[in-house]
C-alpha cells in the first residue's frame, strides 16, 4: 500500500512539474545546422560517372547504391524498361548464370534490391564488411552488363499482367495496408488515366518485344553520365575509391539521353468514385494531381503542408478528425512528387463506414481554411523549425543517408543547390507566402474523392 502510494505520488508531481510552454516561449536559438559539404563525398570519373562515398561503421556492412535516370516510363519500345528490370532482379550480370547469381548472393548473406520508378531505378545491394570486393564486382555487372534473354521478357510478362487487388479478411495488415493501398491504386488510376504515367505494355507488345530491344533499351540509359553512385558503410575511403576507379573508369562515355518533360495531368471536376467493399472498415482518399513545384515554391509549399497534415500528430487534419472528434487514428496529407510530369497530393483517412462521410467533411473544412486564412504564429514556428531543424537534418544524418541523399538530387537536379539553401529558404517563409502556397497547391474544385467502403455519400 505504501509502496502503491508513494509511485502515486512520484508520477502525480512529476507531471505537476513537467514544463509545457510551447517553443514559441521559450526564446529557443535559431539552429545553425549547416548540411555536410557533397564535395568532400564526391567522386568524380572522367566518363562522367559521379559517386559519393562515407564512412558508416557503426556496423560491419557496406551499401552499394546506383540510381539510373531511366524508368518505366519512356520513348523507347514498350516492354523493354519492365524485361530489364527483371533481369537486373533474376538474372544477375552476364556469363554469371541466374543460378550462380543468387547462390553468391545467398553466401554473402546479401540485401539485394531493384526498384523501377516511372522515371528512376534504383539498384541496391547490402554485404558484410568482408565481402565488399566481391559484392563491388557483381554491383558493376549488373550496371554495365545484365545477362538479357527471352526469359526475362516472358518473366516482365507475367508480373505485368493485371492482378485483383487482395483487399483480405477483417483483420491484420491487409484490413489496414492492403485496402489503403488498394485505394491509392485507385485513385492513381483515375488521375493517370489517358496519361505517361499511367500506361503500361500489353501482353501484344511483350510478345513481340526482342531481346535485342532490351540490349539497347539499356545501351541507352545505363552509362556513366546518366547514372550516380552512393557507397557507405563500414569501409576503408580511400581504397572504395580507388576501386570504383578501377572497376567503373574504363566504362565508355555515352551520350546521356535528354529528359522529356511529361504532359500536365487531365483535370476534371471534383468527383466522388465509390469501390464498394464488404467489410469493417472504409478507406478514404481526397487528392488531386500535384504539378512540377519551382525552388522558388518548396519551402512554402513544405512548411503548409507540415501545418495541414504531414505525417505528425499535431497537424491540422489530426487535431479536427482525431482530436476533437474521435473519428479515426489517422488523417494525413501525401505530397508525391514525380520528377518531370505531376504528381499527386493525396489527403488519407480510414475508419468505420458510419463516420468515413464525417471524416470526409473535417478533411475539406480544414483545406479550405487553410486556403482562406493565414496560418497562426506558433503554427508557422513550429513548421519551419521541424522542417529546417529536423526532417531536413534526418537527410544527412549517417553516411548510408547523405550519401542517397546526395546521388539523387545530383541525378535529378543536377547540382546541389536546393538542398544548400533549404533551411534559408524556409526560414524565410511568411503567412502570406503559406496562404499562397495553399490556394495554388490545394484546389478544391478539383478533388478526386476515392472511397473504397460501405455506401457512397453525397460530396457537392
Amino acid at each position: 500500500m505504501r509502496t502503491t502510494l508513494l509511485l502515486t505520488l512520484l508520477v502525480t508531481t512529476s507531471s505537476l512539474a513537467q514544463d509545457l510552454t510551447h517553443p514559441l516561449e521559450m526564446g529557443l536559438p535559431q539552429g545553425d545546422y549547416e548540411r555536410p559539404d557533397p564535395a568532400e563525398h564526391e567522386l568524380a570519373l572522367e566518363n562522367g560517372l559521379i559517386a559519393y562515398v562515407a564512412v558508416a561503421d557503426q556496423v560491419p556492412l557496406v551499401t552499394l547504391s546506383a540510381f539510373v535516370r531511366a524508368g518505366l516510363v519512356n520513348d523507347e519500345t514498350q516492354g523493354a524498361a519492365e524485361a530489364l528490370l527483371a533481369a537486373l532482379k533474376d538474372a544477375g550480370p552476364a556469363g554469371v548464370g541466374a543460378g550462380n547469381f543468387k547462390r553468391r548472393l545467398r553466401a554473402m548473406t546479401a540485401d539485394f534490391n531493384v526498384a523501377m520508378h516511372d522515371e528512376w531505378t534504383e539498384i541496391s545491394l547490402n554485404v558484410p564488411t568482408e565481402d565488399v570486393d566481391e559484392a563491388l564486382e557483381i554491383f558493376a555487372g549488373l550496371l554495365r552488363s545484365p545477362e538479357i534473354a527471352g526469359e526475362s521478357i516472358e518473366r516482365a510478362a507475367r508480373h505485368a499482367e493485371p492482378a485483383a487487388r487482395d483487399l483480405g479478411g477483417e483483420s491484420g495488415a491487409a484490413l489496414y495496408e492492403g485496402s489503403m493501398n488498394a485505394a491509392v491504386g485507385h485513385f492513381y488510376e483515375i488521375i493517370y488515366a489517358n496519361h505517361p504515367f499511367g500506361r503500361r505494355p500489353t501482353r501484344d507488345e511483350f510478345d513481340k518485344l526482342r531481346v535485342e530491344d532490351v540490349a539497347d533499351f539499356h545501351a541507352r540509359y545505363f552509362v556513366p553520365g546518366n547514372l550516380t553512385i552512393a557507397v557507405a558503410g563500414d569501409i576503408d575511403l580511400e581504397a572504395v575509391n580507388a576501386e570504383l576507379v578501377e572497376t567503373f573508369g574504363d566504362w565508355p562515355a555515352a551520350e546521356v539521353p535528354a529528359v522529356k518533360p511529361q504532359p500536365a495531368a487531365t483535370r476534371s471536376r471534383a468527383t466522388l468514385h465509390h469501390f464498394p467493399s464488404d467489410k469493417l472498415q472504409s478507406w478514404l482518399i481526397i487528392g488531386h494531381d500535384l504539378p512540377p513545384i519551382p525552388i522558388e515554391e518548396q519551402a512554402a509549399f513544405d512548411v503548409m503542408n507540415y501545418i495541414v497534415g504531414e505525417y505528425h500528430m499535431n497537424t491540422r487534419l489530426i487535431r479536427e478528425t482525431r482530436y476533437k472528434y474521435g473519428y479515426t487514428n489517422d488523417a494525413s496529407s501525401f505530397a508525391e512528387d514525380r520528377w518531370y510530369g505531376p504528381g499527386g497530393y493525396t489527403f488519407r483517412s480510414y475508419s468505420r463506414p458510419e463516420v468515413i462521410e464525417n471524416i470526409y467533411r473535417n478533411i475539406m473544412g480544414e483545406l479550405i481554411r487553410t486556403r482562406e486564412e493565414d496560418v497562426s504564429e506558433r503554427e508557422l514556428f513550429v513548421a519551419k523549425g521541424a522542417l529546417s531543424d529536423g526532417a531536413f537534418q534526418v537527410r544527412y544524418l549517417d553516411g548510408y543517408a547523405l550519401t542517397r541523399s546526395f546521388a539523387l538530387e545530383r541525378l535529378r537536379y543536377g547540382n546541389h543547390e536546393r538542398s544548400a539553401t533549404y533551411v534559408s529558404r524556409v526560414r524565410a517563409v511568411t503567412k502570406q507566402d503559406v496562404l499562397k502556397a495553399a490556394q495554388k497547391y490545394i484546389r478544391p474544385d478539383d478533388m478526386q474523392v476515392v472511397l473504397l467502403g460501405e455506401e457512397a455519400f453525397d460530396i457537392d
